[in-house]
């Protein structure tokens, strides 16, 4: 199939209802390798439905997800994980009372070797996490602090960090700049476009602020009441035209 080329992330025809409401009516998403996608939508359009599947927290009633141009399945975040997928929820998921080394090796925490095997290597891994943070241009100061002793935007660029440090080809980003000012909301966009440059990631963005979201992403795909209305570069349309698409207010026929 063509999206073998073209495409990482292929999930197509993808149906899912709750009782005798579809909360996703046959609904294709296509990512692009090396590409920010805009997932957009009111609430009720099915965005979070689509992210749920696609990351293994919901199962699909119908449809089939290809990643790399494979037939895959995902039936829970283990496999979403194995395959490269990862989720930045808004809640950032991070341990408030742990440093950001902590946050990020969580659940894959690195232990000594030989005799010490069964305790954990806290310096290899604080080593490893200013390696990454110079390398993302991420300023957290001392990494010793517990999390929730951070800035909203700091906070943000360790759940961030986390995906890239493992080596995640796809990232999904929920509401990134939700509960951020104006100066961290800038470095937050700053981190999500490094991202695609320097590491060559491939990223969903799901964000209610067109203003943010038109600045970093390469298209825009516009879900209205579980529908796919359309998808568009983004260099050919306004926040305007995607807020008459999800309002209903215009229809954008033509899909790229």
């Amino acid at each position: 199939m063509a999206g073998k080329n073209e495409y990482v992330l292929e999930a197509i025809g993808i149906k899912k209802h709750f009782g005798g409401v579809y909360a996703l009516d046959n609904v294709d998403l296509k990512l692009k390798y090396n590409e920010i996608l805009g997932l957009v939508g009111d609430n009720g359009a099915g965005k979070s439905t689509l992210i749920k599947i696609i990351s293994g927290a919901l199962k699909k009633d119908e449809g089939e997800i290809y990643f790399e141009g494979k037939k895959v399945n995902i039936n829970n975040p283990k496999d979403a994980h194995d395959l490269g997928i990862e989720t930045v929820y808004q809640d950032l998921s991070l341990v408030d009372l742990q440093n950001p080394s902590v946050n990020i090796f969580l659940g894959r925490e690195v232990c000594y070797g030989g005799v010490l095997k069964y305790f954990l290597n806290n310096r290899w891994m604080l080593t490893e996490t200013r390696g990454l943070m110079d390398k993302l241009n991420v300023d957290l100061g001392n990494l010793i602090k517990p999390i929730k002793e951070y800035s909203g935007g700091q906070r943000q660029a360790v759940a961030i960090s986390k995906a890239v440090y493992w080596g995640s080809k796809v990232v999904i980003l929920d509401e990134p700049t939700a509960a951020l000012g104006v100066r961290e909301s800038r470095k937050a966009l700053e981190l999500i476009k490094l991202l695609k440059e320097e590491s060559h990631m491939s990223i969903i963005i799901i964000s209610h602020n067109m203003q943010h979201m038109l600045s970093v992403v390469d298209r825009v795909m516009v879900l209205r009441r579980g529908k796919l209305i359309t998808v568009q570069d983004v260099h050919d349309v306004t926040a305007t035209d995607i807020i008459k698409c999800i309002t209903g207010a215009e229809e954008v026929i033509e899909r790229v």
